[in-house]
């Protein structure tokens, strides 16, 4: 090296050392280039350097020359980039009077970027390592495009802003919203580019998270409002903002999320409201927006086994959306359950079908909830929508009025348009039918078998509400709302109760019907006096006194069905052939039925109460011996199926010859390690066969699959009762894909899957996962799929990879995975990202690459592997997490786990996929590290600016979350933990009293359960080893140990005061038993958990 060259080495450390000083720093801290915020002087100094050394061949291998480089290539491209350059390091190279070899460049990035500022190098495209597209991407976004595009730019961002809500409830992840914006926009191409969609996604995610955190919509100024509470707001976005336009763009893309976000935060409601959308771009589907409040108060027949629930909403006895767990608490006949999300979004299935809140506990339902108009009649009556920005939402049924004059109907099957309007014809279908389209006051009458009139644009609107009651037929049948007995009319609102009304069945008065006309399936409408249909529904009407049971014989083919009622009726099987007899007596007919062979899964009875009417279907499980098992389809399960085949798999447990019968079902994972792990449940069969969910146990089978490495294990699934034993095998993944290196082919031993549709598998780079993956399709032999699938070239060069389902795939296959390009091997002092680690990962080595940059991400906030954890999860969050080693090892370090609660901003989501997919007891997790990743992130909100008063509002919201979502984090806790307020000290008697009484409504509540006594003998021990207990409570009999003295152990763990392992050991099997502990009653494990916790704190 020259002494020339060594005087600029010298320069360049130079240069970097007053760079970073500059900023209060000692270090590079990992965090994007862009967020450095590199002044116009430093930029210009920065140049001037590079431009006095020019092209010196000795600092080729310097570490500051290259993160010289680096630097001012992100600037460059940040501040000067322009249509006309392309995707080219000529500009770069012409600015600074270079020119560098694919070589040179090969040895200077990685150093400056990976070596110098901790940043990764990405693999956007086909090339072995993507420096431009890597510099480009932590440079921001061209801000000279941006300010030739401004408006089309703002444009795009608020089409991103309003849909990004909707779609992410739906699936999508916010990249492929921006993608589908960009795509469509007349932005420049070098927005189109990955690096661009990947940073305009960042910052849609940046917005919302400062307009929820800030609580911006209730500000009229929320710029200004920022400016006060977190001055340094800009900093964290991909923009020069020493320069007066940069920040007036990102004052306006606040704005818009402010605006974009108002609507849904403020429908948040202390009640359950429904609201239904239709849209041009998605012409067949209704989507639906359910607002939940904080607790739902259900009605229970019986005791459930556990506290902890399965909720979901349900349409017409289908699961259309799950709500996730919830704890119960129970009062009598009531369970009030604190719900963990506020809202949910799904796309309707059937429209007309009602919806319901479901309760259930291993599988079977314990309440439910009736959701207010649910129903949506499309094709019986018309349908109005009113416009809400880019969407329609539902506002009326029938005859309706109607605030907005910018309306649209869909209209029904039969009927005419009776009123006259201009220009309100349209070639869009809504769901297959016509559609109107209404500007202005109108009114709009459609005539038919009846008469509908919609109002718009009135400033008086009347909605009655109506709505039916009465004792509904607790089998399936067709219509699905069948009444025992002529159903009432109800009012939602007593407002409502002005309206006069009149009801009419299949067009005739109800008043003017006798009793046998009634009766059968019919149109029941509602018309006020002008004879106008405010509600239309059809319906099912048997006698009162019906009563229907079925029964079994001694032979499973055989069975009889039986019916109660002084009301004279036809009764006939649409399979005739399954009849074999019959007996009438008086009020009662016996039919005789039999199989020929395998019986059938159902028999369908039609009922005729009325012989002038229609007939009334009822669909009832064939009544044959032990459990009846059926797929989504209707057939039997088969016996080797993954999770998703239990979608819509319903078990049927019949009594014994018309005698209750006892049943047992059983989850039970088949261990490699002979680890025993079991979960089982006792039902009664009586008159009536219990209905059984099946899929509602996916938590549990989860839950199973997890305690063992890897994702190839199997859960056996087993129901014994009644003298007979039915069992099946539950798998992750349907098949494997396996790799042959030699031909560079994927192939699979079964290509077809159970519909006939052929796997179209994606490949991803592990170390990449904001890339998008990389489609595969199969070979084609005279135009048929092989289920062979040809990988391109690019694997040889990059790697390791990872062969995965698409997203939505139905046929779900074990991940395969290919080792790729052998990664250059770096000094393990020299991992600094989590990319490299995972480059580097061998679970044979002796050194886990991954724990190492955990150890850097627990410590740190702003560390760049949190980002690549939140674009793992967003990408590929639809595969279980054990399929990649990072979640694995994240649930082994407390530390960064703990982080993770904040990273991840206590979503609920992400927390309740950690609990299921690992076996992991959020209970044992070191209360103290969660108060110092708590200081750690508190620390990270300081440096980035926020003040004091915003880092207490923000950490309140987020332990308020997690309190919500574990309740043993809720009152005293999580105000300790965000206050650091200790509960105010009760005297001993007092809380000895106070615990006794626990105690009481413990064994009062649960005096015929059966409690869960795994873990008893050690508890016992360990609590008798104590000094000094905290619960004077001595369980009379040892079957209640576990369920008494888990919280007080629970909270010593927690509190550092002994370690889970001195009393269970390693063995994580015993973490699942004890999860099944704690859910016994939770009411009691919160209680004495929070007090013992807070007195071990005290203490320390």
């Amino acid at each position: 090296m020259s002494r020339s060259e060594c005087i600029y080495l010298i320069k360049c450390t130079f240069w970097l050392t007053k760079f970073l000083t500059h900023r209060g720093l000692k270090v590079t801290d990992s965090r994007p280039l862009f967020e450095y915020h590199t002044t116009n002087d430093e930029y210009e100094e920065l140049k001037r350097l590079l431009l006095d050394v020019g092209q010196a061949e000795g600092l080729k291998n310097d570490k500051g020359y290259s993160a010289c480089f680096t630097l001012f290539s992100a600037e460059w491209y940040r501040r000067d980039y322009e249509r006309i350059h392309g995707w080219s390091w000529d500009p770069i190279y012409k600015t600074l009077d270079i020119s560098l070899s694919a070589s040179e460049l090969s040895l200077i990035v990685p150093k400056g970027l990976e070596d110098y500022w901790r940043r990764p190098v990405r693999f956007y495209d086909s090339e072995r390592r993507n420096f431009l597209g890597s510099l480009f991407s932590e440079g921001g976004l061209p801000f000279k495009l941006l300010k030739e595009s401004d408006s089309r730019f703002q444009s795009v961002f608020s089409r991103i802003l309003n849909q990004y809500d909707q779609s992410l409830s739906l699936g999508y992840s916010v990249l492929a919203i921006v993608q589908a914006a960009v795509e469509k926009s007349q932005l420049p191409t070098v927005f189109k580019e990955d690096t661009s969609v990947e940073l305009i996604g960042h910052m849609a995610d940046q917005l919302i998270s400062l307009v929820q955190t800030y609580d911006l919509i209730n500000h009229s100024e929320p710029v200004n409002e920022l400016d006060r509470v977190h001055p340094k707001w800009r900093d964290s976005f991909p923009m020069p903002l020493d320069d007066e336009t940069g920040t007036s763009f990102l004052n306006g893309l606040l704005r818009t999320a402010t605006v974009e976000t108002k609507p849904r935060l403020q429908k948040k409601s202390k009640t359950t409201v429904c609201n239904f959308y239709w849209s041009e771009q998605h012409p067949d589907k209704i989507h639906a927006h359910i607002f939940l409040p904080n607790e739902l108060t259900f009605a229970i027949s019986s005791e459930p086994s556990t506290t902890r629930f399965e909720l979901a909403v349900y349409e017409d006895g289908e699961e259309v959306s799950s709500l996730g767990p919830a704890y119960a608490r129970l009062d009598k006949t009531q369970a009030i359950v604190r719900l963990r999300n506020s809202e949910v979004r799904f796309v309707r299935q059937q429209t007309t079908a009602s919806l319901s809140l479901v309760a259930r506990a291993g599988g079977i339902i314990v309440g439910s909830i009736k959701l207010d108009r649910g129903e949506i009649a499309v094709g019986d009556v018309p349908v109005t929508f009113v416009r809400d920005e880019d969407r329609w939402l539902l506002q009326g049924q029938a005859s309706c009025s109607v605030h907005s004059s910018d309306v649209l109907i869909i209209l029904p099957t039969e009927g005419r348009l009776a009123s006259k309007h201009e220009d309100c014809s349209s070639d869009i279908q809504a769901l297959e039918h016509s559609v109107l389209f209404i500007k202005g006051r109108q009114d709009v009458i459609f005539e038919g078998n009846e008469t509908y009139r919609i109002r718009t644009g009135r400033e008086q609107v009347k909605h009655p509400d109506l709505a039916l009651q009465g004792n509904q037929l607790v089998w399936l049948c067709s219509p699905y709302e069948t009444f025992v007995g002529t159903p009432r009319v109800i009012h939602k609102f007593a407002a409502a109760q002005r309206i006069e009304y009149e009801r009419f069945l299949s067009g005739k008065s109800i008043d003017k019907c006798d009793l046998h006309e009634t009766m059968g399936a019919h149109y029941i409408s509602i018309r006020n006096e002008d004879n106008e249909t405010l509600l239309r529904r059809k319906i099912g009407i048997l006698p009162s006194d019906f009563q229907l049971e079925i029964k079994n014989r001694e032979q499973a083919n055989q069975g009889v069905i039986i019916i109660s009622t002084q009301h004279p009726c036809l009764y006939r099987l649409k399979d005739k052939t399954l009849e074999v007899g019959r007996s009438k007596s008086e009020n009662k007919t016996d039919i005789m039925i039999k199989a020929e062979g395998v019986p059938p899964t159902s028999v369908v009875l039609q009922v005729t109460p009325n012989l002038a009417g229609n007939p009334i279907d009822i669909i009832l499980p064939f009544p044959t011996k032990g459990c009846l098992v059926l797929d989504v389809n209707g057939q039997h399960l088969h016996k080797n199926i993954t999770i998703n085949d239990l979608l819509g798999t319903r078990a049927f447990l019949f009594g014994k010859n018309g005698e209750p019968a006892r049943f047992r079902l059983e989850l039970r994972l088949i261990s490699r390690a002979r680890l025993r792990a079991w979960y089982e449940w006792y039902y009664t069969a009586g008159e009536r066969p219990v209905e059984l969910n099946l899929y509602s146990l996916r938590e549990h089978i989860e839950n199973l699959l997890s305690l063992e490495t890897g994702i190839d294990q199997i859960v056996e699934m087993r129901v014994d009762g009644a003298g007979s034993v039915l069992t099946w095998q539950i798998r992750r993944y349907k098949y494997s894909l396996n790799y042959d290196y030699e031909r560079q082919v994927l192939f699979s031993s079964s290509v077809n899957t159970r519909s006939g549709q052929i796997p179209s598998p994606v490949i991803m780079l592990l170390s990449e996962p904001e890339r998008k993956p990389i489609s595969i399709t199969s070979r084609m032999s005279e135009g048929v799929p092989v289920g062979e699938f040809e990988l391109s070239s690019v694997i040889q060069k990059n790697g390791p990879w990872l062969v995965v389902p698409g997203k939505g795939e139905e046929a779900a296959f074990r991940p395969c995975f290919i080792r790729g390009e052998p990664p250059l091997q770096t000094g393990v002092h020299a991992i600094q990202s989590m990319q490299k680690a995972t480059q580097l990962f061998n679970p044979r080595s002796d050194v886990n690459t991954i724990t190492l940059v955990l150890n850097q991400m627990a410590s740190s906030p702003s560390h760049s592997g949190w980002q690549f954890l939140r674009s793992l999860y967003e990408q590929y969050g639809y595969l279980p997490l054990a399929t990649f080693e990072v979640w694995r090892a994240l649930v082994q370090h407390p530390q960064a786990l703990a982080m993770s609660l904040f990273k991840f901003e206590m979503s609920v989501e992400y927390l309740s996929r950690i609990e299921n997919e690992f076996p992991i007891f959020w209970e044992f997790l070191p209360i103290l590290d969660v108060k110092d990743a708590a200081d750690r992130f508190r620390a990270f909100l300081a440096h980035k600016g926020a003040p004091e008063e915003m880092q207490k509002r923000l950490l309140n919201k987020m332990y308020q979350q997690l309190g919500t979502i574990f309740p043993t984090y809720a009152n005293e806790v999580q105000m300790w933990l965000s206050l650091g307020i200790k509960p105010r000290p009760i005297p001993h008697p007092t809380m000895r009293d106070i615990i006794q009484e626990w105690y009481q409504d413990l064994l009062r509540e649960h005096s015929e359960s059966r409690w869960p006594e795994y873990g008893g003998a050690q508890l016992c021990h360990w609590i008798m080893s104590q000094t000094e207990s905290v619960i004077d409570i001595s369980p009379d009999t040892e079957y209640r140990y576990s369920v008494v003295w888990l919280p007080v152990f629970a909270a010593a763990v927690a509190s550092g005061k002994t370690t889970f392992e001195s009393v269970f050991g390693h063995e994580p099997g015993k973490l699942f038993f004890l999860r099944q502990v704690r859910d016994f009653d939770s009411r009691w494990f919160n209680s004495i958990f929070q007090f013992s916790l807070l007195r071990n704190v005290a203490e320390k």
